[in-house]
């Protein structure tokens, strides 16, 4: 059973969520959307997963959590929420769960201090070697109303979530 909270896949039997807590056996309400326009950051390190592979994990945490801290340190300062990172990628919404008429742009500022950023982390640690894409795109999405910026958001459908693979092809 997925907890309706988190999202969190947790054994049958179990009554709470282990990961958040909330009660899992509760009804569940039907979920409320609204289409908004957001704006999806995506974010990836190029060359990581081959890179990876080589490494043991506790080195891949060392690379990562760094550059895990300032990414999100980046997209908070500018206005966005991480929707979650996967691996080595980050996705943020801008527009989504709090909107600000300058979404886009604060995306795009976003992206820049990202790659800022990256420099800053190399300087710092020349063993780190990161290298960055990043895309921005603005489009509409069905958004679950009543998501909070301290909690893990539900993901965003549509048309800007649906394009978050671009990144990969931009360089």
């Amino acid at each position: 059973m997925n907890c309706p909270v988190c999202g969190q896949e947790n054994p049958a039997g179990f009554k709470f969520c282990g990961a958040c807590g909330a009660e899992l056996d509760a009804a569940v309400a039907p979920a409320r959307e609204e289409r908004k326009v957001i704006t999806v950051l995506f974010a990836d390190l190029v060359g990581f997963t081959s890179r990876a592979e080589k490494l043991d994990p506790e080195d891949v945490r060392a690379m990562l959590s760094p550059y895990y801290a300032r990414l999100r340190h980046e997209l908070e300062r500018h206005g966005g929420t991480v929707e979650k990172f996967i691996g080595d990628a980050v996705v943020a919404l801008f527009g989504a769960p709090i909107a600000h008429e300058d979404d886009p742009e604060r995306a795009v500022r976003a992206a820049i201090a990202i790659r800022e950023a990256i420099v800053e982390l190399n300087e710092a640690d020349p063993t780190l070697e990161l290298e960055v894409r990043i895309a921005v795109n603005t489009g509409e999405a069905l958004v679950a109303l009543g998501a909070r910026p301290d909690r893990p958001l539900p993901p965003s459908t549509g048309s800007s979530s649906e394009r978050r693979p671009i990144a990969p092809r931009l360089t």
